[in-house]
């Protein structure tokens, strides 16, 4: 299986003294390019890949002021002459003599692809271009009749920014610190499926649509941001973010996919390459349903949306099907989350008992610094405590949902159960009845930590008796969840469906 990686566009300013034999030494600053890799490179650790269209580059822009005075000191720009991926090439612009014997601190500004935002690279003046902002329906707005759903053909606006660089060096050569460039804005997908054995002939499920709610997505954004952080056009009324929500209607003739392990899809620590190819394998295996990806700008809000789907139960003989219409809410974590060069995957599969589980995971488009967000104050149990029934005696108590359960003289009872969040959070175990009655079992683990990870989240019990020849003893089981800081989270019913009476 391949893997896809991308990495970071990183610019390198070096500033030399070209002479010659024929006329004075004529300053020249010298620009050495480090271009995308092809997809199917490696990458630093962390970032999330893009595919080939979103790292391609067709214009390049860049502005070098005097950081004191903020008057220009060169400019380059070109359309064209750009090496293959992974390639290197030096470029060159002219600078004034009195600029290279000063050395004054500089700030530099990058732009690649101005065209997908519209942007005049004819700008001159240090203010001009660091308040260079985008807005309108064409420009990743959420306009229904203009999502960005595909990379444009002047590709993905991408900018870098230094400011207070210093030169080091002595003639003929100086250098500068790098300036890395990464996207202006981030993009959203939406991902679906169901566990294969929901799919029966007494229920149905699937998904109507999905809305992220409006006055989220900014009117304007700025092009340049120090650090590459969330900077967008703020005014003093509510008209600084879009009121159009954003609405993906499930598509006509689309199958929800099925797969025997939907929680195995569920982001749980893993580095952005390694989530990034299960997905996309999940895709194209037919595992998972992709609503497709839409390219938006930034945004400083914890976006917030909608899942609305419905079940539909057959009818009796004779009777119409019933159709039950639900809804789900989903949010980021923090805000932050959606900042420009940022990938938002929701994730939602559908499991027993009419639940739909959703998960949300913000993770940094080729950064390597980056942060998990997903959802860690809701306990997800997968499949529910089950007794193993070639461990011990298991028998039904007549129709109910409780079982006897008789340990066997020389093995314990094996059970288990599927907990795939809060990913890195606790599980308690805990033996419930008379004191005298506790005393005489060992359950293990006491506490087990969750991890989705392993064996899709799987956590195995073993009840055994602590000292032979005790008999009359009986105890039932019971659980708690805890979040990884300790929190108790509510909800732990949902462990549990059948009753186990464990007897000595």
């Amino acid at each position: 299986m391949k893997r896809h990686y991308i990495i970071w566009f990183v610019i390198t300013l070096v500033l030399v003294l070209a002479c010659t034999r024929d006329r004075e030494p004529s300053p020249v600053l010298g620009i050495t390019i480090e271009f995308p890799r092809p997809s199917d490179t490696k990458a630093d650790v962390g970032e999330v890949p893009a595919t080939n269209n979103e790292n391609k580059i067709y214009d390049l822009t860049i502005w070098v002021f005097n950081h004191e005075t903020q008057e220009a000191v060169a400019k380059f720009a070109t359309d064209s002459d750009f090496p293959e991926g992974g390639g290197v090439r030096k470029y060159s612009m002219e600078v004034p003599t009195t600029f290279a014997h000063a050395k004054p601190n500089v700030d530099v500004f990058v732009m690649v692809n101005a065209g997908s935002i519209g942007f005049n690279r004819s700008r001159t003046s240090w203010t001009a271009v660091h308040e260079a902002f985008f807005s309108g329906d064409d420009y990743f707005s959420p306009a229904p009749d203009k999502l960005r759903k595909t990379v444009p053909s002047y590709g993905l606006p991408m900018s870098g920014v230094g400011i207070n660089l210093d030169i080091t060096g002595e003639e003929p050569s100086f250098t500068l610190p790098t300036v890395s460039v990464c996207r202006a804005v981030s993009k959203l997908r939406y991902v679906f499926c169901q566990m294969e054995t929901v799919n029966n002939t007494e229920e149905t499920f699937a998904v109507d649509s999905v809305v992220l709610g409006g006055n989220q997505i900014p009117v304007a954004q700025y092009v340049f941001s120090e650090n590459n952080e969330c900077r967008i056009v703020t005014t003093d009324t509510p008209s600084m973010y879009d009121p159009r929500s954003i609405k993906t209607v499930w598509p006509s003739g689309t199958a929800l996919a099925m797969n025997d392990t939907p929680e195995a899809f569920s982001y749980a620590g893993q580095d952005g390459p390694t989530y990034e190819t299960m997905i996309n394998d999940g895709v194209s295996s037919g595992k998972l349903t992709n609503l497709g990806t839409i390219y938006l700008r930034e945004s400083d809000k914890a976006l917030t949306g909608t899942v609305y789907y419905t079940i539909t139960k057959k009818g009796q003989e004779g009777e119409k099907d019933q159709a039950i219409h639900k809804e789900m809410p989903f949010s980021m974590k923090d805000p932050g989350d959606f900042a420009r060069n940022h990938t938002w995957t929701l994730y939602g599969y559908f499991i027993s008992n009419r639940t739909l589980q959703l998960g949300v995971t913000a993770l940094p488009w080729d950064k390597n610094n980056y942060t998990i967000r997903f959802d860690q104050s809701t306990l997800q149990v997968t499949q529910k405590f089950t007794v193993d029934p070639a461990s011990a005696t298991v028998r039904q108590i007549g129709d109910s949902k409780e079982y006897n359960v008789y340990l066997d003289p020389n093995k314990p009872a094996r059970g288990y159960i599927y907990v795939t969040t809060p990913q890195g959070g606790t599980l308690q175990i805990i033996p419930s009845g008379d004191a005298a009655d506790v005393a005489a079992f060992v359950v293990k683990p006491e506490n087990a930590t969750i991890d989705p990870t392993y064996n899709s989240g799987r956590i195995d019990i073993t009840i055994d008796r602590k000292e032979s020849g005790v008999t009359g003893k009986t105890i039932t089981l019971s659980f708690e969840a805890y979040t990884p800081d300790e929190r108790k989270i509510a909800g732990a019913s949902e462990c549990v469906d059948q009753i186990y009476h464990f007897h000595l």
